[in-house]
């Protein structure tokens, strides 16, 4: 065999490859199974997270199984992701400014909660309706928390607020109702659920919320290298928040009750009631947007203007996750829609198609390289056979 047919018979087998490469694509990555799209997800004492856990259906309709380990602290939480034992976590403003510290690959891919999450209690609103009328009281906080923070940004607003005014008590939040109760301190501040309770509970009430001081979003972070090797698994279970973010505010009474349920497991006991008071006051939204990332670097400036940090690292962000997520939940994802788990699985290949064409198919661009391989020895043993 000629030179020159030699390699025109192996131009005509590249595009055959190439486009069979690009051909069966769909076929590579459609799952085979839920356990295709196992990950380990870190989550911590957060009111959606009692849902999830009471809802794994949110994960396994769209063929995910989820392993959903629930943190007691944000510290623990981000240990697990820097040792390499979980694949997402979630945590607090001062958290993901302290995992973009620690390692150099953390990527930002939704939110979680933001807004009024922080609030203080005290015993008597008329008599303490602000700081002012707490000086020279006995006050608690978890030290070293995006409690301490919210308090110190709210002073800083106020110039005659000091923190030498008060008797501070570092109290865990497990401790801080019963230290209320019993008439320990006047008032604490801390993230929900906690406030929720000692309110739903009776035993005190809201004497303000920092919403309007600090957004304080918790986000959804993985690594660099987890998410563009795995995107349809995070798309996945990102339409799984989408889900219980629906639920949280179309069926807020069925919402509490199955986290409170899923939280009683855990020997977390947080009633009902409670529940509802904290799905009415916190934006329990998944998308995020600049104005998300702002109020974490600004969260970031605050802690480095204290010395609480070394130095402001740089966050980095993905929203199309979020995006490609948001519309397999919309399509095909409405229980309304009646879809199977089939449907479900082809919207996840098309939407992962649509918004990361290049990261998700690999072997497609392998295929295309070998279409254009092919394609120049074909032009090349054209010429050839035609000298």
């Amino acid at each position: 065999m000629k030179a020159s047919t030699k390699l025109l018979t192996y131009a005509i087998i590249a595009l055959v490859l190439g486009i069979g490469g690009g051909i069966g694509i769909g076929f590579l990555i459609q799952p085979k199974s839920s356990q295709t799209y196992d990950l380990r997800y870190g989550g911590q004492y957060y009111p959606g997270e009692f849902l999830l856990k009471g809802m794994p259906e949110f994960w396994t309709k769209y063929g995910l199984n989820v392993d959903h380990r629930i943190f007691a602290s944000g510290g623990e939480n981000n240990n697990a992701m820097i040792a390499g034992e979980v694949d997402i976590n979630c945590g607090s403003d001062s958290k993901t400014v302290g995992l973009f510290s620690s390692i150099d690959n953390a990527l930002i891919i939704g939110t979680i909660q933001r807004g009024d999450r922080y609030s203080t209690i005290v015993t008597d609103i008329a008599t303490y309706s602000s700081w002012f009328d707490l000086v020279g009281e006995t006050v608690a906080l978890p030290f070293g928390t995006g409690a301490e923070q919210v308090v110190g940004r709210y002073f800083d607003t106020e110039p005659t607020l000091d923190w030498d005014n008060f008797t501070w008590l570092d109290l865990p939040v497990t401790q801080l109702v019963s230290a209320l109760d019993s008439g320990q301190i006047k008032a604490f501040t801390a993230w929900e659920h906690t406030p929720s309770v000692a309110v739903s509970q009776g035993v005190g009430e809201v004497m303000m919320s920092y919403g309007s001081y600090a957004m304080t979003p918790a986000s959804l972070h993985t690594t660099t290298d987890f998410a563009y090797a795995n995107p349809q698994k995070i798309i996945a279970f990102l339409a799984g928040h989408f889900e219980k973010y629906n639920m949280i505010i179309s069926n807020k009474t069925g919402a509490a009750k199955v986290a409170s349920q899923a939280a009683a497991t855990l020997s977390v006991n947080i009633s009902a009631a409670a529940y509802e008071l904290i799905f009415d006051k916190i934006n329990f939204q998944i998308d995020f947007n600049e104005t998300v990332i702002a109020a974490i670097n600004n969260t970031a400036s605050f802690l480095y203007s204290k010395g609480k940090i070394n130095s402001i690292p740089e966050l980095v962000w993905d929203t199309r996750f979020v995006e490609a997520a948001k519309e397999l939940y919309e399509n095909y994802g409405t229980p309304s829609t009646g879809f199977s788990a089939k449907a479900f699985q082809e919207g996840l290949i098309k939407v992962t198609e649509k918004y990361f064409c290049v990261e998700s198919y690999q072997t497609l661009a392998l295929g295309l390289f070998s279409c254009t391989f092919g394609s120049i020895i074909v032009l090349t043993a054209r010429r050839k056979l035609r000298s």
